[in-house]
């Protein structure tokens, strides 16, 4: 069953696919011959699914998406102190590739090259000769670590890193400037052959935004419930994300999409919502800060039209469905004939409620509908309790009453309980606008009428309309 979300996916790809704007990556020769045109999107919510739409499958090489997972890794084997002594945390405000130290001579930050190779060189043994195996061995263990994250088992592109060991010249010069600091405890040789095939590996948009959704999840995978790294170590990512992941272009990132995020030259774009989903997008054409144009704006209509900068003043719930119970233990109402009520009392369990609670947002939504969806075969009457909702945003309503259709499309109905008018507010304000103009509805949930949905002050009224419906499927039988 396609759900909302696959709708305002595919709303967002149709809108970005007309940009045909920016290059691939040229300076690596396997990367500039890949299909300028790919383009995938993926969100990963917080318990683990995940939904995805165009190139979604293609493989990429992650290039500079690597750098917070290694730079993970590194502050779970070193800790926070010992890699704060070589890698600073400051934004740049320069290019990815740029020989950028600081007044002590480190790396700026993790997220531009220099900070990445020497988060690389950490892993490796301190000696100043690393044997070709040991660099092998540790690349092993990174690998490890990035497919813990990412929830399968992840390979590397040997052409790609034939290609960047080839021309890495100025990768080269960073590595043996560092060196020639005393930054680098190992062989700058062996920390650059780690950093090109950390650079290889192939991954997925659905990768991505599980990498993502394992971040915003402090750590703890949610497709495999396992502990990839610290909760400590995810606020360290986030932080570090949010202030330099996106290099030069980090402050118009933060200000109008407002998501942690780390991009690659091979089109990649990794983005996190803090205790809620991870996404990935995949547009190889970049931008002048070699930033993917496509999942640039991607982003920014996910964060905008399903209400995700991380900075929206709500209170959001995780959990946003308080209890589901159905109408067995709730007497029949006596308005009926002795025949309706004793047909009435066979399917009491027919009729499912959920109470919501909490802040109601684009997740909360997400998580409550796709429960619905989930339970569809087990109900003919879904209602919706939204009395302890306090706030609902635009996105949210639109996802709740967009329900109706769901079930009117398999014969079945929804109902909302609203004592407040909230939602009845929304359906006047909506019969009025036709459809908020400020909103990007997609055209596939526009297709509602908001003037029909179910909407009851109450939970009797609510099951009065319920018992009606049971008794017309009855009576047309």
């Amino acid at each position: 069953m396609s759900s909302h979300v696959d709708g305002y996916l595919r709303h967002i790809m149709d809108t970005c696919a007309v940009d045909r704007t920016g290059e691939v990556a040229d300076y690596i020769p396997e990367l500039a011959a890949v299909d300028p045109d790919g383009f995938g999107l993926s969100l990963c919510v917080h318990d683990g699914h995940i939904y995805s739409d165009g190139d979604s499958g293609v493989e990429f090489t992650i290039q500079s998406v690597s750098k917070p997972l290694t730079y993970a890794m590194a502050l779970g084997r070193l800790g926070v102190e010992a890699v704060d002594a070589k890698i600073g945390v400051e934004p740049s405000g320069e290019a990815f590739n740029e020989i950028s130290v600081d007044d002590r001579r480190r790396p700026k930050n993790p997220m531009i090259n220099a900070g990445a190779i020497l988060a690389a060189s950490l892993l490796l043994p301190p000696v100043r000769e690393v044997a070709d195996d040991m660099v092998a061995k540790v690349f092993d263990e990174l690998v490890d670590f990035y497919s813990a994250c990412a929830a399968r088992r992840l390979r590397i592109d040997e052409q790609v890193y034939a290609s960047e060991a080839a021309t890495g010249s100025r990768n080269r010069a960073i590595a043996y400037m560092l060196d020639s600091f005393g930054a680098l405890d190992t062989a700058p040789d062996a920390a650059l052959d780690l950093y090109y095939r950390q650079c290889s590996i192939r991954v997925t948009t659905d990768d991505l935004a599980v990498v993502g959704a394992t971040i915003a999840n402090g750590g703890v995978n949610p497709r495999t419930g396992r502990q990839a790294f610290s909760g400590q170590v995810a606020q360290r990512l986030l932080s570090v994300m949010t202030t330099c992941g996106m290099y030069d272009g980090a402050g118009d990132w933060v200000t109008g999409v407002g998501l942690p995020a780390k991009s690659g030259v091979g089109g990649g774009i990794l983005a996190v919502l803090p205790g809620q989903l991870g996404i990935g997008v995949y547009s190889p054409r970049l931008d002048e800060h070699g930033n993917s144009v496509r999942g640039v704006e991607a982003c920014r209509h996910l964060s905008s039209d399903l209400g995700l900068h991380m900075f929206n003043v709500t209170r959001e719930s995780r959990v946003t469905i308080r209890s589901v119970f159905d109408i067995s233990d709730i007497e029949v109402g006596p308005d009926w004939s002795e025949a309706e009520r004793g047909f009435l009392r066979t399917c009491r369990d027919r009729v499912r409620v959920y109470e919501l609670q909490g802040d109601l947002t684009f997740t909360g939504a997400e998580s409550a509908l796709r429960r619905l969806e989930a339970d569809i075969d087990d109900y003919a009457v879904a209602i919706v309790e939204i009395s302890r909702i306090d706030v609902i945003d635009p996105v949210a309503r639109t996802m709740v009453l967009a329900m109706k259709r769901t079930l009117d499309d398999v014969g079945k109905r929804a109902m909302i309980v609203d004592p407040d008018g909230v939602v009845r507010a929304s359906v006047d304000r909506h019969r009025r606008d036709t459809i908020a103009p400020n909103l990007n509805v997609p055209e596939d949930l526009r297709g509602f009428d908001p003037t029909l949905p179910h909407v009851h002050a109450t939970m009797d009224q609510a099951i009065v309309d319920a018992e009606e419906f049971l008794l017309k499927q009855f009576t047309d039988r």
